[in-house]
């Protein structure tokens, strides 16, 4: 485990030292700009060996609390206290290890194959990519290829524990959006954008929480520059709502943490029910395996 202390100079990367340099000065004037802030953020960084560990794997988490985070609708204050619901969460549950191993090179939950053969896996990653949108990402690849992401968060709500998604999309390249149908066939028909978010709530579920908080269009944390030039295209608003979610006042949706449930077949019509059972039974395969690398004691 690391056990040097995490200071600001932990959150400079290496770069060329004007780039060093440069990036140094700015972390210390929003440090300055923030003291208290900054010393609650690093005392909670220090306070674990796995904590120390994650941030010098990824020095970019240490920012986070400068910078718009998941939500909008979280104030400076309001972003630490998230971010500690979070990480004290991770250190309480047992969830060090897999995230700093998430955090270095990824950590596979599941491996299924899809109708055509592909080889599938679903891979967890831990405080970047999507670093303003979430903590935790859970990823959809196929034979290797990034094909859906969804980036959450574990937070508290009063005395509700909650998750919340800040981020689910496929790949900025321009086949992306061929690669998410692609594999809804092959998946008898499951969306990459579902399965993911059926398997953060059964996580959810499994530990606890009581419902998902999804960031609206309003609250996401993305700039606006990256709005006007094309990168960020889903409407989350319309997806909540397709979903059957809640909305909040706050300009964020919400859904229970539920269990996965069978399907009725009586409501389905005979000649789709074979897919849906497919479907059902690759969905239910899935869970199992995350669950299992994710909350083993629940599952045994």
């Amino acid at each position: 485990m690391y056990q040097h202390a995490i200071t600001l100079r932990s959150g400079l990367e290496p770069k060329s030292p004007l780039s060093r340099l440069t990036a140094g000065l700015k972390l210390h004037m929003r440090a300055l700009g923030a003291p208290r802030l900054t010393r609650d953020w690093l005392d909670l960084l220090n306070s674990h060996a796995a904590l120390r560990q994650l941030a010098a794997l990824q020095p970019r988490l240490i920012h986070k609390i400068y910078r718009p985070w998941l939500s909008k609708r979280y104030c400076q204050h309001g972003r630490l206290a998230a971010l500690a619901d979070h990480y004290r969460f991770i250190v309480q549950h047992g969830l060090g290890e897999a995230t700093v191993q998430a955090a270095r090179h990824g950590l596979e939950l599941a491996s299924f194959t899809g109708k055509s053969g592909a080889h599938y896996t679903i891979e967890l990653r831990a405080v970047v990519p999507m670093e303003r949108e979430g903590e935790l990402v859970l990823q959809l690849l196929c034979q290797g290829a990034l094909v859906y992401a969804l980036a959450f968060s574990f937070l508290h709500e009063g005395t509700a524990r909650q998750i919340g998604i800040g981020c689910v999309q496929g790949p900025q390249c321009g086949g992306g959006l061929e690669l998410g149908r692609e594999a809804t066939r092959d998946l008898h028909g499951l969306r990459p954008k579902n399965l993911l978010l059926k398997l953060v709530s059964q996580l959810g579920h499994a530990w606890g929480c009581e419902r998902l908080v999804l960031v609206g269009n309003s609250n996401r944390a993305v700039c606006g520059k990256s709005i006007r030039k094309g990168k960020v295209k889903a409407c989350y608003d319309s997806l909540w709502q397709e979903l059957g979610a809640a909305s909040r006042p706050d300009g964020d949706w919400q859904l229970p943490c539920a269990p996965l449930q069978a399907p009725d077949m009586e409501e389905i019509p005979s000649k789709k029910r074979a897919e849906v059972r497919r479907r059902h039974d690759l969905m239910t395969q899935v869970n199992l395996s995350v669950l299992a690398k994710m909350v083993p004691v629940k599952v045994a």
